[in-house]
């Protein structure tokens, strides 16, 4: 039985707060408010109108405080963060006090620099602790920062710098890369010098304690890595001499609640930049019920996460992690390379829960897949695996469930919104396919794209949709946007009146459980008004013993009497012993695998009788700082269309082997 309507649970419990959202949607937000620390309390839990709301109106406070100085009595002692680097064989950790101490004397090296309320900083740097001072810091001052990915190229990170036009830099000068160093200045250089937007200081983290100076001796020695020595960038400070005799800021910048806290970026279809403010209030909302209710984040519990810090969901959990008085335990490595290296550190600091996405298990699955290897290690402490990113498939579903043995939480989201379906704090059970139910404070729906009515039944297709006005925890405002919030509503609200759209379609069950199927881009028109989706292609494929991964996208059929007629292409990474029977007779290899898999779709009813028409053997697909697929770009290649590179992606030079295996195909056919 759950209280109707009047308070949030306490434990959570699911089944209330959903009722308590959908009866008194204003009501259950400001419960959710009166647990954040207010340095001015807010007027109004809501104001404005659906379209253009104003949460916490006329309240103020501040993100740092909340999530570290609020601690300082009581949790002074414990560790906040703690840093695993194994391919360095290095380990750190730092306390509640002893980072808030670092952030204190950071935040004063920002005010020596002029930083201040409103200055917008770019931090460049990889998963380690300098990265959370240096986030904190701006925090603190109302700086407001975009955290980003180190994978990024030059070309990149040039079109971020003039868009987001930073007054400061903040870098590292080596992150890892395989097993050796990755040297981040090169790419900051080059960006610097064809950006038209200078910055006016930058200041470097050396990393002497992660490389010492006799390494990065060897490493300028190389000859491929010589033209890096000499390399300066105008304007720079050392960090480790800025912050020396710098007495500490203590006291922290009181904020509006609509002050923006830092800048997420994603990138649509056109591959151009687009920045999500969030608001100080609203986000700090988010982190108190996502991580408290959905994910059952407690005070003094260790969590481990391997997101990068590039990415947001990676930034939500360490602020999340810190709000709650957790613990977090940090990854820095190459994320690319399979390793077991993870259940060691969840023995080390017996682990309650991982987050992760699925391509690191499928990277696991592939050196251990009977997890012969992970049960030498005690991971009993481990009651949860949480996956971001790309949809799950079953196989990987299977190893985390069946070998490793332990209960996943998938979910679903976006960057505009933050968790929109999961499985919250396992109080429902997993489904397999299924992302899991909306989360409490959410009116989540399916609308048609066609008659654009609200889709009344189980199992018929529609376009996520959430009713407005849209909670805290979704983006109120993007960067750069007019008073009229032009790009806002012409990217998500028009299409829908009075909905926000998600642009991904999918189906629930008689239960209410939700399945996201595809971006609706994706879908496959296969002629006389029939659509296929990829999701469900994909799931097949990867059943196949050969296939390591795969993902199906939408090409011309060239059908003169139909121009608007698409096929199904796979582009597919075939597991490593079966990489030297394509290479030694491609042709045909090619065919009878895509026979093969032809074969297994004759069942598939949902395809209705459509089949994969090419098949491309690919090393890598693109995939984007969040790991997800980038999926146009191969429309765009298949079809020799002129694209434009995405500006969240992580392995560019991907896209040209991938031009060449498609002319290679196209020459067999």
């Amino acid at each position: 039985m759950f209280m109707k309507n009047c308070e949030l649970s306490e434990p959570f419990n699911y089944e209330n707060d959903k009722e308590f959202s959908k009866n008194d949607f204003i009501s259950f937000w400001n419960k959710v408010g009166n647990k954040i620390h207010w340095d001015k309390q807010y007027t109004r839990i809501w104001s404005g109108d659906e379209r253009r709301p104003e949460w916490f109106k006329d309240g103020s406070t501040n993100v740092c405080n909340n999530v570290l100085d609020v601690h300082l009595k009581e949790r002074g002692d414990q560790v906040a963060i703690y840093n695993e680097c194994p391919s360095m064989n290095l380990s750190s950790q730092i306390t509640y006090k002893e980072l808030w101490q670092r952030v204190c004397v950071f935040s004063r090296v920002l005010r020596n620099l002029t930083i201040g309320k409103g200055d917008k900083i770019i931090i460049l740097m990889p998963n380690y602790m300098e990265t959370h001072i240096a986030m904190l810091s701006c925090a603190r001052i109302g700086a407001i920062y975009s955290t980003t990915s180190t994978l990024l190229e030059a070309n990149q990170l040039s079109t971020k710098i003039d868009y987001f036009q930073p007054k400061l830099i903040i870098t590292a000068k080596f992150g890892v890369k395989g097993n050796g160093y990755r040297y981040i200045i090169s790419k900051l250089k080059e960006a610097l010098d064809t950006s038209t937007h200078k910055p006016n200081h930058t200041i470097i983290h050396n990393r002497i304690g992660f490389i010492s100076k006799e390494k990065q001796e060897e490493f300028f020695s190389k000859e491929e890595n010589k033209a890096y020595r000499n390399i300066q960038i105008e304007g720079e400070f050392d960090w480790d001499e800025i912050v020396q005799g710098v007495q500490p800021l203590k006291e922290y910048e009181i904020l509006e609640s609509s002050h923006t806290l830092s800048v997420s970026f994603s990138s649509g279809t056109t591959g151009e930049p687009k920045g999500f403010n969030n608001e100080t209030g609203c986000y700090l909302a988010h982190l108190y019920y996502s991580y408290k209710c959905n994910y059952n984040f407690k005070a003094g519990e260790t969590y481990f996460t391997t997101t990068s810090i590039g990415w947001a969901f990676g930034q939500n959990l360490f602020y999340g992690s810190l709000f709650h008085g957790s613990s977090l335990i940090v990854y820095e490595g190459d994320q690319n390379i399979p390793t077991i290296e993870y259940f060691r550190i969840i023995e080390k600091y017996k682990v309650k829960t991982m987050i992760s996405t699925a391509l690191i298990f499928r990277l696991v699955h592939s050196i251990d897949p009977n997890a012969d290897t992970i049960k030498n290690y005690d991971i009993s402490s481990l009651k949860s695996v949480i996956l971001g990113g790309e949809n799950l498939n079953p196989s990987v579903a299977d190893f985390i469930t069946k070998k490793i043995g332990v209960p996943i939480n998938d979910s679903y989201g976006q960057s505009e919104t933050g968790v929109i379906l999961t499985y919250p704090s396992h109080q429902i059970p997993y489904l397999e396919k299924s992302s899991g139910v909306p989360v409490a404070g959410f009116s989540v729906g399916l609308k048609s794209p066609i008659t654009k009515e609200i889709i009344t039944k189980p199992y018929q297709l529609g376009e996520l949709v959430i009713k407005l006005p849209l909670s805290p925890l979704h983006i109120q405002s993007l960067l750069y946007d007019d008073q009229y919030q032009t790009k806002l509503n012409n990217k998500y609200l028009d299409e829908y009146p009075g909905y926000y759209k998600s642009g991904d379609l999918g189906y629930y069950d008689e239960n209410g459980y939700y399945f996201i199927v595809c971006r609706a881009e994706d879908t496959i028109s296969t002629g006389n008004n029939k659509l296929a989706y990829n999701t469900f292609f994909e799931d097949f494929i990867q059943s196949n013993e050969m296939i390591y991964d795969n993902v199906v996208v939408p090409v011309s059929s060239l059908n003169p009497n139909d121009p608007s007629e698409q096929a199904p292409a796979a582009f597919i990474i075939l597991k490593d012993q079966y990489k030297q029977f394509y290479c030694q007779q491609p042709k045909q290899f090619t065919d009878q695998l895509l026979e093969k898999i032809n074969q297994s779709l004759i069942f598939n009813a949902m395809i209705e009788k459509t089949f994969i028409k090419h098949l491309i053997i690919v090393d890598e697909l693109p995939r984007s700082i969040s790991n997800k697929k980038i999926r146009n770009v191969l429309t765009n290649i298949y079809n020799g269309e002129k694209y434009n590179i995405p500006t969240n992606i992580t392995n560019p030079y991907a896209l040209s082997d991938i031009e060449n295996r498609v002319k290679s195909y196209k020459a067999l056919i």
